[in-house]
């Protein structure tokens, strides 16, 4: 009776979010050309309506080490993919390339990225510290993270630019020789010095404990920490520091997000926006949330449970199926019928392989009648189970008078519609299927899709571009991406 009620509970939650999967406000953008591996755990940074990605973790491929552009979404320039390995190496003999990186940060100031940290192996972090000339195009290695003779080798941490101070801060993460501190270290990008601002105590409860992989923005000269983890336990806590009077601040809110790590946290127009994460294992979310005055405003639903909940429906479908399936026995005995599987070994099957000519000679009509029954049966059951899917997915269809609520009439959206049409009559010229650009022109600029939002994750990376915000990449239960959402921080 429990099963049966949480699953009638989860058919009355997806018919009751059953237009959930259009969200005017996000678009899923299709670079063209070739897309970049699929990854989480990469550094992203912005520079003159450029998005750059830097290495990350993919199962099959390991660390990576690549170094790419795409060109902003908004922007004139086709959208497509740019390799910088080549030119990131230099041609001089100093020039070098960090190689292979994850759980690493970067920041941007001027003309410059600032590339801190991560694990280089499987084995260990790394305190190298990589500086990437935009004008120049190379990279070249900055100064090394040794604070009182020690190296700060360090992943899982995340960074932030103190504009006014010309500084980059780093906070938290897994340190090599002290496990997971909340430590928060300066870098002063003018006198390429390296200090410790904040050293960090476990067992003290006026700040946060040792944790890696939370969210992290800076505001002013305040800097705010949403979440993390470490080796006990996820956190759900939020916490504000001061960079001039070096005090944590504790912030208690009568709703938040809950617990996660590997979130986003970014600065929004209206205050600072959270994006996904994970909460448990096998449990990522990709819930939107808005700080604001002192409270959490949820502006979208974690969608997460919606599939789980589809996949129960869908082995739920499958066991009724089976259990309606008759079972016959032979004349003439009580037991049931034994079905041998391929990899099991019948007692004479020496004696059969020895004899397969003459087996094959023998006929045998009960045989033949019984897989008869049985390929009747199975093709009776996948009828039923046909018509069950078919049953769920018409609980989600839309009449016309609701699918025009979330259609748009701007020229983008004209723009997909003919690029759909044309691809359904495309014509055929010497041999070959032509297909025309979105706009009609033989140049496409880019590709989108409306209404579409990213599927639950973390590992991610969530970068804000003027008006828009860019989500890249992430996993899902060992699952990489490589796929780019756009989402619109004015549109009401």
């Amino acid at each position: 009776m429990k099963g049966k009620k949480m699953l009638d509970d989860d058919e009355e939650f997806l018919r009751s979010k059953s237009q959930i999967d259009v969200f005017p406000k996000w678009q899923e953008l299709k670079p063209l050309g070739k897309n970049i591996h699929r990854r989480s755990y990469h550094s992203c940074v912005t520079h003159e309506n450029y998005l750059y990605i830097y290495g990350g973790y993919e199962t099959n491929e390991g660390i990576l080490s690549d170094f790419c552009r795409i060109p902003s979404p908004v922007s004139p320039k086709p959208f497509c993919w740019t390799s910088l390995n080549k030119k990131a190496g230099g041609d001089r003999p100093q020039d070098q390339i960090p190689g292979p990186l994850r759980n690493h940060t970067a920041i941007v100031h001027q003309n410059k990225m600032y590339m801190f940290g991560g694990k280089e192996n499987l084995m260990s972090p790394t305190a190298r510290l990589w500086i990437y000339d935009f004008q120049d195009e190379v990279f070249i290695e900055g100064k090394e993270c040794i604070i009182e003779g020690k190296k700060m080798a360090v992943e899982g941490h995340q960074s932030c630019l103190w504009n006014e101070q010309q500084q980059m801060i780093v906070f938290g993460g897994f340190y090599s020789e002290t496990g997971y501190r909340s430590s928060i270290l300066q870098y002063d990008i003018q006198k390429e010095v390296w200090t410790m601002i904040f050293k960090g105590d476990n067992n003290h409860t006026q700040f946060p404990k040792g944790r890696a992989e939370a969210g992290v923005t800076l505001i002013g000269n305040t800097m705010y920490v949403y979440g993390g983890c470490n080796y006990e336990s996820r956190f759900g806590d939020f916490w504000k520091f001061d960079l001039e009077s070096k005090q944590w601040g504790l912030i208690v809110t009568e709703k938040s997000p809950g617990t996660r790590s590997s979130t986003s946290l970014l600065i929004h127009p209206q205050g600072i926006m959270l994006f996904g994460g994970i909460h448990d294992i096998t449990h990522e979310k990709n819930d939107l949330w808005l700080y604001r005055g002192n409270e959490w405003i949820q502006l979208e639903e974690d969608t997460s449970r919606r599939q789980v909940a589809e996949e129960m429906l869908n082995d739920s479908a499958f066991d009724k199926a089976s259990q309606a399936r008759p079972q016959k026995k032979e004349k003439g005995r009580n037991e049931p019928r034994q079905f041998l599987l391929l990899d099991d070994e019948p007692k004479n099957s020496l004696h059969q392989r020895r004899n397969s000519v003459k087996n094959l000679d023998q006929k045998q009509p009960t045989d033949t009648v019984n897989n008869f029954q049985l390929n009747t049966m199975d093709e009776q059951k996948k009828k039923r189970l046909l018509q069950k899917k078919n049953q769920m997915l018409a609980e989600f269809e839309l009449n016309e008078e609701e699918k025009s609520k979330f259609r748009s009439s701007s020229p983008t959206t004209d723009q997909i519609k003919n690029s759909i049409s044309v691809i359904t009559n495309q014509e055929k010229q010497g041999g070959q299927r032509k297909i025309q650009s979105p706009t009609g022109k033989k140049n496409a600029i880019q590709a989108s899709l409306n209404g579409k939002k990213p599927c639950a994750r973390d590992g991610h990376s969530a970068i804000v571009m003027g008006e828009i915000m860019v989500v890249f990449g992430g996993d899902r239960n060992l699952m990489s991406f490589n796929d780019i959402y756009m989402y619109s921080l004015n549109q009401k």
